[in-house]
């Protein structure tokens, strides 16, 4: 092989021409985005009206027992006709024929400013390329020539043609096609087979792409399809369901993150304004500031029971089959960028803000993605940060988004709370807690049978043998519920395991390798060995003591009540949490006393830390002085707890609803942490409370233990 002689110059980048089929495939995920970018462009150039309008031939085809009707590729063509401002030959040949132009960039808005461009990478044109052969298009601008261009894509995919060597042929003749202005492209050859499914699909995302809380009334959308599939035809319009909510919450947020909120429930009748605490709408892990602009929004949300859904069937004149069908179609939350949607948020089972898995956790309170059709509006000058991801089909993962999210998680929890507080609850139920297990008792019909037949041994003897099953069985569910209720709590505290002990580990490694390099000398000083063996014991005791504070909350059966002494127990949990309690600025203040409670040892421990979790979580939202205060009290037979925090509190409205499982009050609660303190309480004969005007300003419990022997 000849060796390259020394020399030195430059080349160009030469792009085969096939780099612009490949980019089409890359950036337009299917037809139906095709399409729409298509739309995009012709709003944009301020269009009134676009038509799209399929021709061919459409041919039944069998799948298994089912038969639908296909409009074939061969042949076929889409042709979309706009009555926007249309396009002069320069414009064509230096944004047309100039792909990722910055044009829409520079400019930002379209002729006399009307409208916010949706489009900034100037790759509208591969839409076409993904839906036909070829294109032809026809564009002319007002009191002006008709121009027009042809593409053969097939060009493009020769690879022996650089990119540079494919021309596009163009000509200016006399007006024939359009009247005023416009652009119409006429996709020739199509690449794929449409069903009626896929028309289905484009009609519901057409009628998604302009936002229905907010229209444009100024651009209309209209599908002509052939005449076996005419009832897939017509302008694009929402249905009718869609403005019939059971409830909604809508309103803006500014760019502080401080919501305006109205709210509107069926059951209510008139919309109200939802006033919010701060603390309530805090930005966490970690707590910050909202990076993402001011954005309007709207949620509506149905209940998708079945007498709920007959009812607004009848009210509307409709079938519950089609109220379904179009809340399983449009359903999901869809962000909205100056007017036009961004996809794929809220396309059909698109559940990016995983509100089923919310619900999953909490099913008894959170929202379904199927319940919710929400719309978010934002706009590109006041997001800048919301970019839109190269293939058009979403928003790059940014803190931005991060806090979108978050937000938008803080606004479906006021309307869940919303919702929860309307069911029909107890008159007159006590704050008091009662055990799961206090009705598990046959002992009204002991004493019936004992007074009525008190000579027939044979029934007495069953009513006996009942009652003892059933509290056997009692027996058997508790223990059950005492391992999960462990399992729970050590879930809880699985961060501070892993934050300590690595912290622990990282020090007796540092240790050992100090240790290490000295003996490693050939006259070693015994004394720094000796120092480094006594930091290595110490952390090694150190981390000992974090796994014996945790052993009470492993998966092992309950234990036997045994007399503790609550105020070490109390002082365990707070030590558990001393390093996140210290992050958080978290001051506390706890008993000194020394009083005994019999129960087992790791129930006890459960009981404080979700008291302590609770506490902490509220308190992170404040600025003012953060604290807990614990304190202990004995009366005759009764031993009370205080457990006392400075933070936001609990709202009146709410105060009887806490200790119901699954409600709660944090964007992602799962709503049985006091739940699991009430039942705990309750079983050894004590009382779970909240309490007003307590030592500190926020909320405040009190428990009181009864069962010492």
């Amino acid at each position: 092989m000849p060796v390259t002689p020394i020399q030195k110059d430059s080349s160009i980048l030469r792009p085969r021409a096939r780099i612009i089929r490949t980019i089409g495939e890359e950036l337009i995920s299917n037809d139906v985005v095709a399409i729409i970018e298509l739309v995009k462009n012709s709003y944009d150039a301020n269009a009134s009206i676009i038509e799209i309008r399929f021709q061919g031939r459409i041919i039944d085809v069998k799948e298994g027992k089912k038969t639908k009707r296909v409009l074939i590729k061969q042949g076929s063509s889409i042709i979309l006709s706009d009555d926007g401002t249309g396009m002069n030959l320069d414009t064509v040949k230096s944004a047309w024929l100039e792909p990722a132009t910055i044009s829409k960039k520079n400019t930002k808005r379209s002729a006399g400013n009307k409208r916010r461009y949706t489009g900034e990478k100037g790759i509208g044109r591969f839409a076409s390329a993904k839906l036909a052969v070829s294109l032809k298009m026809i564009t002319r601008p007002k009191e002006d020539n008709e121009i027009v261009v042809d593409f053969n894509w097939s060009d493009f995919s020769d690879d022996n043609k650089y990119l540079d060597q494919v021309e596009c042929s163009w000509e200016v003749r006399t007006p024939s096609e359009i009247k005023v202005s416009g652009t119409t492209l006429k996709l020739l050859e199509l690449n794929s087979d449409w069903d009626e499914e896929k028309f289905r699909e484009l009609r519901i995302a057409l009628s998604r792409l302009i936002n229905p809380v907010a229209p444009i009334t100024d651009f209309l959308m209209d599908i002509q399809v052939p005449k076996e599939l005419k009832d897939l035809s017509g302008w694009i319009t929402a249905p009718e369901s869609l403005n019939k909510p059971d409830y909604y919450i809508k309103g803006s947020v500014d760019k502080d993150g401080r919501p305006d909120l109205k709210y509107f429930s069926k059951k209510i009748g008139k919309e109200e304004s939802l006033n919010v605490k701060e603390s309530d709408f805090i930005l966490r892990d970690p707590v910050r500031k909202p990076t993402v602009g001011s954005f309007n929004f709207e949620f509506r949300v149905w209940n998708r029971d079945r007498e709920s859904i007959e009812k607004l069937a009848s009210e509307i004149g409709s079938k519950t089959k089609n109220i379904r069908g179009d809340l399983d179609d449009l359903a999901g939350i869809s962000i909205y960028r100056d007017g036009f949607r961004v996809t794929p948020y809220g396309n059909k089972n698109d559940d990016w803000l995983r509100l089923d898995i919310r619900r999953v956790n909490n099913p008894t309170m959170r929202l379904s993605n199927n319940q919710v059709v929400g719309y978010i509006s934002v706009s590109l000058d006041e997001n800048p940060e919301l970019k839109d991801q190269s293939n058009r089909e979403g928003i790059v993962e940014s803190q931005a988004f991060t806090d979108l999210k978050e937000i938008i998680k803080n606004i479906l929890n006021q309307v869940e709370q919303k919702r929860y507080e309307e069911r029909p609850r107890e008159s007159d139920k006590s704050q008091t807690r009662q055990s799961l297990f206090k009705n598990f008792s046959i002992t009204p019909i002991t004493q019936l049978v004992q007074t009525k037949l008190p000579n027939d041994k044979e029934a007495n003897e069953i009513v006996s043998q009942t009652e003892t099953a059933i509290q056997q069985g009692v027996k058997k569910i508790q223990e059950v519920l005492s391992r999960y209720r462990r399992l729970s709590t050590l879930g809880l505290l699985i961060d501070v395991l892993l934050h300590d002990g690595n912290n622990f580990l990282a020090n007796i490694d540092s240790e050992i390798h100090l240790l290490s390099k000295e003996l490693t000398r050939t006259e070693f000083d015994l004394n720094t060995v000796k120092d480094h063996v006594k930091n290595i014991n110490e952390g090694r005791k150190v981390l000992a003591q974090l796994f014996k504070r945790l052993e009470p909350f492993g998966g092992r059966k309950r234990g036997r009540p045994k007399d503790i002494i609550i105020e070490e127990a109390i002082d365990n949990v707070f030590a558990l949490f001393k390093n996140e309690l210290t992050k958080l600025n978290i001051g506390y203040t706890l008993p000194t006393s020394r009083n005994l409670v019999r129960i087992d040892g790791g129930e006890l421990q459960m009981i404080f830390v979700n008291l302590i979790q609770n506490s902490m979580y509220w308190l992170e939202s404040i600025t003012g002085v953060r604290k807990i205060e614990v304190s202990v009290e004995r009366l005759d037979d009764e031993l009370s707890v205080i457990f006392s925090d400075s933070g936001p509190g609990i709202k009146e409205e709410h105060q009887q609803m806490i200790f119901d499982p699954y409600f709660s009050t944090r964007p992602d609660g799962v709503g049985l942490g006091l739940t699991i303190v009430g039942e705990l309480v309750t079983e050894y004969d004590g009382d779970f409370t909240l309490v007003n005007n307590g030592p500190l300003d926020g909320a405040t419990f009190k428990i009181i233990f009864r069962k010492r022997i």
